[in-house]
């Protein structure tokens, strides 16, 4: 009778223990509050903002993490919403595009981009750019968002994502940027660069 009480409480113990897999499995998902990417010389803010928010919370998803989007615009207002969601780290991302072919300024740029939204929108039919862009974002599996900003992309534009990660302390856990160029119109080039973040920012909370 002994050997099987000492047995029973020695099993409770192994399960209760902080590093056993029982314990590991029942314990809850990081969370990452993820505000709102602050856009700088892009065509289309909302859709970069949509695509960012989409994008990295596909990546930043699984058994161990998950993120909760942020409403404040403001990176002081955003630590104020993440602390009072009791999330541990802050994710703040800044998104920037810039056309890198000869006589695109900014102004050429919101003018190219606003054609092509309004192309999309008007619903054009599949062999035109929009249309084969829209097939291959579809064979890929981009979502709406992605496909939005993807949109706005032309060959050779530069796309400069920066992010940072924050402690609940305050205290900076990355601060890095990542570029990629668009080798045609229509490219995809955020996901790469959020792909390399995610690992990044994966890496940086398991510390």
């Amino acid at each position: 009778m002994r050997t099987h009480t000492w047995l029973w409480l020695t099993t409770a113990a192994m399960l209760a223990a902080p590093g056993s897999g029982l314990a590991a499995q029942a314990s809850e998902p990081i969370r990452i509050c993820l505000a709102p990417a602050q856009v700088e010389a892009s065509t289309n803010a909302a859709a970069a903002i949509d695509a960012v928010r989409e994008t990295f919370s596909s990546y930043l998803s699984g058994p161990s993490i998950s993120t909760q989007p942020l409403t404040a615009r403001l990176a002081s207002l955003a630590r104020e919403e993440a602390k009072q969601a009791g999330c541990p780290y802050l994710l703040v991302t800044t998104v920037k595009l810039v056309n890198k072919r000869s006589g695109g300024g900014l102004l050429g740029q919101i003018a190219a981009g606003a054609a092509r939204q309004g192309a999309l929108e008007a619903g054009v039919t599949s062999g035109s750019t929009v249309g084969r862009i829209a097939g291959s974002a579809a064979h890929v599996g981009l979502s709406q968002a992605s496909l939005n900003y993807a949109i706005t992309v032309r060959n050779k534009d530069e796309l400069t994502l920066g992010y940072r990660l924050e402690a609940a302390d305050g205290k900076v856990l990355l601060d890095q940027r990542e570029k990629r160029n668009a080798k045609s119109d229509g490219e995809d080039v955020l996901t790469p660069v959020i792909q390399i973040a995610a690992e990044a920012i994966v890496t940086a909370t398991k510390k």
